[in-house]
């Protein structure tokens, strides 16, 4: 699976170098120029890693953090030209997971994004959905909070497929291929139910529907 970043950088050439940059290092990248629409596409479809300005239009980058951290774990990297002691802690207290300054070279911010990664997705074998429930991905269970809730095989297979393209659309004929493998009729009728007692589990509002498509997990 490809690994996603998403770059908060008003600089609209800084942020194409360093999408251009990530993209060659096998990244897939999304830019976003604004505070407030960085808060409202991250709620929408989140990604692993967050690479965050402070000086941006309409939202600065700390309460852009701050907003982030009400509604998701994902990383984030502070890349900003304020350098000063008080502004380092106040981007770690507001949420941050490191703090590189400007100027700064393209390498090194490589090497702090694989020193997250390594950190925290290498070798996972637990995926947090939320305070009470996490996904074992060696044994296709779910847990909540510690205690393992049953599944059919299939419930297990869609969840683990919609927590590993989160934020991203799943298509029907991609769920068929992948949780019915060698089935030669998949249901729809048995999807809808899957997607069903997914959602009773969580919340509807974690599963969208996207009409004649598919759907979006964007817990």
């Amino acid at each position: 699976m490809q690994k996603t970043v998403t770059v908060i950088e008003d600089d609209k050439d800084l942020n194409h170098t360093i999408v251009k940059y990530l993209t060659m290092k096998g990244y897939k990248c999304k830019s976003i120029y604004d505070g407030k629409e960085a808060i409202d596409k991250l709620y929408e479809e989140p990604c692993e890693i967050v690479i965050l300005d402070i000086k941006l239009p309409s939202c600065d980058g700390f309460k852009v953090a701050k907003e982030i951290r009400s509604f998701s774990d994902m990383p984030i990297i502070f890349l900003t030209s304020l350098d000063g002691q008080k502004d380092i802690e106040r981007g770690f207290m507001s949420g941050g997971d490191d703090y590189l300054t400007k100027p700064f070279s393209l390498k090194e911010l490589s090497l702090r994004i694989e020193a997250i990664y390594r950190r925290i997705y290498k070798n996972q074998h637990f995926i947090t959905i939320d305070n009470h429930y996490c996904f074992d991905v060696t044994n296709l269970s779910l847990l909540k909070d510690g205690k393992e809730v049953h599944l059919k095989q299939k419930e297990a297979k869609l969840l683990m497929l919609f927590l590993q393209k989160r934020g991203e659309i799943v298509t029907k004929e991609e769920i068929f291929e992948k949780i019915y493998e060698y089935d030669k009729e998949p249901s729809e009728a048995s999807l809808r139910t899957f997607v069903y007692k997914l959602r009773s589990l969580f919340s509807k509002d974690k599963i969208l529907t996207i009409k004649d498509v598919g759907y979006r997990y964007v817990g």
